[in-house]
């Protein structure tokens, strides 16, 4: 079976995925957003050369949840053998479905590493980091990268890695100088997808099922990432389905912190305080309907008390008895 027919089947299935994003990704938010149509979800970046080095702390980042389907882990690092050895080590311990390598993340920490969107000013390095995590791992690899570090240069790095054996590569339309700022120009990932035999996957500020349907017809698949952030419900908007109404958001709002209060302090030693803590951002995108109560979300501390912020402000004391 050619290593490739994963996400090839993947994407025959549903072309909306959900983006890697540091710090959200984990295995609550990847949970939920399958549930809701997420053709398969990536993980956070795990560190390769923790890995080898055997800081396994951070390992817990690209965890499965227990039986995950069609799990995709993302590993960052900028020399090729490290990389193969740590994405090695990823599929002895997790056997993912497919392996990712981080070529976006913009953040200065990564990038004063020559890791994630540095990689995309020296196209014969990312080519072989990709030609030996092939070799090192019996599944598909794929990457994710930018339109270019500080000028546009996609097409050269997305050659060279088809080149060196990548199975999928997933393009964000901005380069990294430009971070989150600007548009997305994703006419720019469709002319790279014109000229490759392998997928590929765009993303970049997609929010709408208009979105999603133009850039399908052009052939492409279609990641999301801030756009989910709060509203793990758009991969269902994407294939027709309405919006939840308040009540509705409320009760998913609850069920991810729920899963995500149980996750953490049964996989790791952490209070259910500092696990609701760690979900204010998703909190605060889940109730953006609700603006003026901002700082009031930003204060919910543990479970009950974003029982009684729904009781408080969505008033269902039904959906609140039976739902949550």
């Amino acid at each position: 079976m050619p290593l490739e027919s994963f996400y090839n089947r993947k994407l025959a299935e549903n072309r909306a995925v959900l983006a890697p994003m540091a710090g959200f990704t984990d295995a609550p938010f990847r949970r939920l957003c399958r549930e809701f149509g997420s053709s398969w979800a990536v993980t956070e970046m795990v560190s390769a050369k923790g890995l080898v080095q055997g800081d396994l702390r951070g390992i817990e980042i690209g965890e499965p949840y227990p039986e995950e389907p069609d799990v995709v882990i993302q590993v960052f690092g900028g020399e090729a053998e490290i990389v193969a050895e740590g994405g090695h080590i990823l599929y002895e311990k997790y056997q993912p479905d497919a392996l990712d390598l981080n070529m976006g993340c913009p953040v200065k920490k990564i990038t004063d590493k020559s890791c994630g969107s540095k990689l995309m000013q020296d196209p014969k390095r990312a080519a072989e980091i990709i030609q030996q995590l092939v070799k090192a791992v019996p599944i598909p690899v794929s990457a994710k990268m930018r339109l270019g570090y500080d000028r546009v240069n996609v097409l050269e790095v997305a050659l060279a890695l088809q080149e060196a054996g990548v199975s999928l590569i997933a393009i964000h339309g901005r380069t990294a100088e430009q971070k989150y700022t600007g548009e997305a120009k994703w006419e720019a990932i469709k002319e790279v997808a014109d000229q490759l035999t392998v997928p590929v996957i765009g993303s970049g500020d997609v929010r709408n099922k208009e979105q999603f349907d133009r850039y399908q017809s052009w052939g492409l698949g279609v990641m999301i990432a801030r756009g989910a952030m709060g509203r793990p419900w758009i991969f269902a908007e994407l294939q027709g389905k309405d919006a939840p109404m308040p009540e509705e958001i409320a009760a998913i709002a609850y069920r991810h912190a729920e899963l995500h209060c149980q996750w953490y302090t049964t996989t790791n030693p952490l209070s259910e305080h500092y696990a609701m803590r760690a979900l204010r951002a998703q909190l605060i995108h889940y109730f953006s309907f609700l603006p003026q109560s901002r700082s009031e979300v930003s204060q919910i501390e543990s479970l009950e008390g974003l029982r009684s912020f729904i009781k408080k402000h969505i008033h269902s004391e039904e959906l609140v008895a039976s739902s949550l």
